[in-house]
């Protein structure tokens, strides 16, 4: 009996041994099936133009192999032509081994090179890869050696050493290696490391309000957030049904910033300018029209597409993302209400179904938009209060190669006469600690204490359903340079009118005007509430792609821009603005609207403050400890902070509270309301959490 066990257990566990040895091997050819039908899946491809030209030696004339160019290398088209090939032998074509042979084995004889870091450890071992797996999935035999070799070439970067989107970046040829040599610890790594990101953290990478930070906390919810995305979500698409697959509470993470991050700074099939960091000076960025395939068919290898595959239980918000991004529903469709201010990256979203107003900061906890890579030349001041207002969401597509770059919409600044470069390079980091904003979710109020460049300012946005009030005080400059505040400078659409001493007029080119009423263009009105020098141009402006990115077209460019700013003289001193932007309205209801339902309590350089009548709410920022009076009710608060009151007519308002500087621990806030006083301490115990908004409790 016992020599009998002596016997079944062996075999027992060699059955168990190559029942798990199959079931790797079958979930290694589940995973590559899925990679390659991603990429076989995107349309059919055309290789005939480039397959005459392909050289005996295996290269292409068109192609300089000794370039080492940061953006643009030329190199990499070789290898795409040769995924193009693979591609098509899976697609039935033709057959195209002694072409993919030829041309790999010119690959390793010339091994090209980029100055860039991310060619070389990123998109040439990517590409590599996916090269390798189609030719597995076509069943192309060719030598061992070569195979080998190309399999060692892959070896460059280290996920471990990487963090946020590079990381996932190097971590996927690693898969792809694990995957073409069925590697299961490789496999278990590469699995391990494109999904750690998917995780809070106050480095680079997801935020705790869920903003996504990087390149040294750097906001960039598009760009490095947009790969990241990518990245995850193709990756926990090739692995679902396996052992390998994404857990549920990572899963879980990636939707939420998908969904109340990224697809909120989107209108219609537009980004906002402002999270594509130094990647808005490409062409194109910001149309996100690739998002949706034609058909929205489940095997289109984008985000939405995967999201809407791997998280059904959504049957909404994907499904109204891909209406909008692809035109068939409007830019407001199934648009809720929205407000958000991520204290971790200096941003705030403003959304209604007519419209999105969003603005952008920098604080010494972040840095400013970034150049590098010869990219985002002229961005300088893009961090300075920037906002992006969109209707349509195609107000400021392809706009950047000719806006005059010290007028970016929002900012207060210098006016130069050139535009200024962007310095130093990888990001500056900011110099005023008091940047932050208070929100409900549908309302709020944002505030930057502004001091670069000379130029000290403190800026505030008050966001209410149809209007946002903008003020700026204190501001002051010793230079030489008028200072101006820019409304806004878009693409023209139609004609501008502005009423002044109660008569409207035209404006066909440029004008200044003093003490104007209102001014209209492109459904969108804005309001001065207090008197000033504003100049309004509708002219034609010009510029290259090549002036803001190195590796595009030197070519001009012309296009009709309208631009609107405000002037604050030179050397100013304790000047202020005060202004109020209504972006849904029409021409012959412009000069009808109660703009006077909003009042402004207080703009200096201690207090800043606006009341809205008809929603019952007050906006303060407070700058220094203070209080502020409207009616029966009186806030007083201990120390800088950012509070919104509503139902301000009730004997019980709803109050909530911000820390921008994110220096307290406790601020303490006393409310008289007809009659009664009411003191209560608010805290931030937890240190990461210091710069969120808090309801205060006063039961």
């Amino acid at each position: 009996m016992n020599r009998k066990r002596k016997f079944v257990l062996p075999a027992l566990f060699l059955a168990l041994l190559v029942c798990g040895n199959l079931m790797a091997q079958d979930e290694f050819d589940i995973v590559r099936k899925n990679i390659t039908g991603s990429l076989v899946g995107e349309g059919k491809v055309k290789v005939d133009g480039f397959k005459k030209e392909q050289q005996v030696a295996g290269n292409w004339k068109d192609i300089d192999y000794k370039d080492s160019s940061i953006t643009r290398w030329q190199p990499i088209k070789h290898l795409q032509r040769i995924k193009a090939y693979c591609i098509a032998m899976n697609q039935s074509q033709c057959c195209l081994r002694e072409h993919i042979v030829s041309g790999l084995r010119y690959w390793l004889a010339v091994s090209p090179k980029s100055k860039n870091w991310w060619h070389n450890d990123i998109a040439v071992p990517q590409t590599m890869g996916e090269i390798l797996l189609l030719a597995d999935e076509a069943g192309m035999q060719y030598p061992k050696a070569l195979k080998d070799s190309l399999l060692e070439s892959m070896k460059k970067g280290d996920p471990y050493k990487q963090t946020g989107a590079n990381k996932v970046d190097e971590a996927i040829h690693y898969l792809f290696r694990a995957c073409v040599t069925k590697d299961r610890g490789l496999m278990q790594a590469a699995v391990q490391q494109v999904f750690e990101p998917i995780a809070f953290t106050n480095a680079e990478g997801l935020q705790t309000d869920f903003s996504y930070l990087q390149h040294g906390r750097q906001l960039q919810l598009s760009s490095y957030g947009m790969v990241f995305l990518m990245g995850e979500y193709k990756v926990a698409s090739w692995v679902m049904n396996t052992s390998f697959a994404i857990s549920p509470e990572k899963l879980k993470l990636l939707h939420t910033y998908l969904t109340q991050t990224y697809l909120k700074a989107i209108r219609g099939q537009y980004s906002d300018f402002n999270i594509e960091g130094r990647g808005l000076s490409r062409p194109n960025v910001l149309n996100k029209r690739t998002f949706v395939p034609d058909g929205y068919t489940d095997k289109a290898n984008t985000p939405l597409v995967l999201a809407k595959k791997l998280y059904p239980s959504d049957t909404t918000q994907i499904a109204a993302a891909l209406l909008r991004i692809s035109g068939l529903q409007s830019p407001g469709y199934a648009i809720d209400p929205y407000h958000k201010h991520f204290y971790k990256a200096d941003y705030t979203l403003h959304l209604r179904k007519d419209y999105s107003f969003n603005v952008r900061m920098v604080s010494d906890r972040t840095r400013r938009t970034e150049t590098g890579n010869n990219e985002n030349l002229l961005g300088k001041f893009l961090p300075d209060g920037s906002t992006n207002i969109q209707r349509t969401g195609g107000e400021y597509f392809n706009i950047m190669p000719l806006w005059e770059w010290g007028k970016i919409p929002g900012i207060t600044c210098r006016d130069f006469a050139d535009d200024q470069p962007t310095t130093p390079q990888w990001g500056e980091p900011g110099s005023t600690g008091f940047v932050g904003g208070v929100s409900d979710g549908k309302y709020g109020c944002t505030v930057y204490d502004m001091q670069y460049n000379q130029v000290s300012a403190k800026k505030s946005w008050f966001f209410f359903d149809k209007e946002v009030v903008c003020l700026g005080s204190g501001i002051h400059c010793a230079e030489e340079e008028n200072i101006t505040t820019t409304l806004n400078q878009c693409w023209q659409k139609g004609a501008v009118y502005v009423q002044h001493n109660k008569k409207l007029t035209k404006i066909d080119s440029v004008a200044t005007i003093e003490n104007p009423s209102w001014v209209w263009h492109d459904s969108i009105g804005y309001y001065f509430l207090q008197p000033g020098k504003a100049v309004i141009s509708g002219e034609n402006q010009k510029g290259s792609w090549s002036s803001i990115n190195a590796a595009y077209d030197t070519a001009t460019l012309h296009g009709k821009l309208f631009k609107l700013f405000i002037g604050h003289g030179a050397k100013p001193a304790h000047e202020s603005y005060a202004y109020c932007v209504v972006p849904s309205i029409g021409l012959s209801n412009a000069g009808k609207y109660p703009v006077n339902n909003i009042q402004v309590l207080a703009n200096t350089e201690s207090q800043q403050a606006v009341v809205h009548k008809p929603l019952q709410m007050l906006q303060v920022c407070f700058y220094t400890a203070g209080f502020v009076q409207y009616g029966t009710l009186k806030i007083t608060v201990d120390k800088p902070c950012v509070v919104l009151v509503k139902r301000i007519n009730t004997p019980a308002p709803e109050i909530w509270i911000a820390d921008p500087g994110q220096q307290q621990n406790e601020i303490t806030l006393w409310m008289q309301m007809q009659g009664k006083k009411l003191t209560r301490k608010v805290n931030w115990k937890d240190a990461d959490n210091r710069g969120s908004s808090v309801l205060v409790n006063w039961h």
